[in-house]
């Protein structure tokens, strides 16, 4: 059976329609992304940040951070944790969230990733293994 869009992103509920979102862009302004000073953000800085700072961060701050985390760790997981600067910019209006194609950006991200692997193993048959990155869930919901 094919993996289309919309099964894997229906068994997920995310929407297949909206603003499409370049993983790859690179932003110059956001206000979340203004908290941390290092180039590249993992996830476990926003963790502790979210662990030290809980006090004093605000709640809508603490609300954008807190669905940053929920993307990047089940949407749109990769090997090292780090997270997509464009994804910054989204969340800093919580309004908009809902105006995205996510089922989109998931499922391409997930077939992208797939296909990846695909050519690695051809290209090293002795190879046994391989990481796939993105929403592997994606696979279990279809395949069940």
């Amino acid at each position: 059976m094919p993996f289309k869009l919309l099964d894997g992103c229906l068994g997920l509920g995310l929407r297949i329609v909206g603003d499409v979102m370049d993983l790859d862009e690179v932003i110059i302004e956001s206000v979340c992304r203004n908290i941390f000073s290092e180039n590249k953000v993992i996830v476990g800085v926003i963790y502790n940040y979210l662990l030290n700072h809980s006090k004093c961060v605000g709640v809508d701050d603490f609300c954008r951070l807190y669905i940053l985390i929920g993307i990047s760790e089940f949407l749109l997981p990769n090997r090292n944790g780090t997270v997509f600067p464009i994804l910054f910019k989204i969340v800093d209006d919580l309004k908009s969230l809902c105006q995205y194609n996510w089922g989109g950006v998931v499922y391409e991200y997930l077939v992208g990733s797939l296909c990846n692997a695909s050519l690695v193993l051809k290209m090293q048959r002795h190879r046994k293994h391989f990481h796939v990155v993105g929403c592997v869930y994606l696979l279990q919901v279809y395949y069940t």
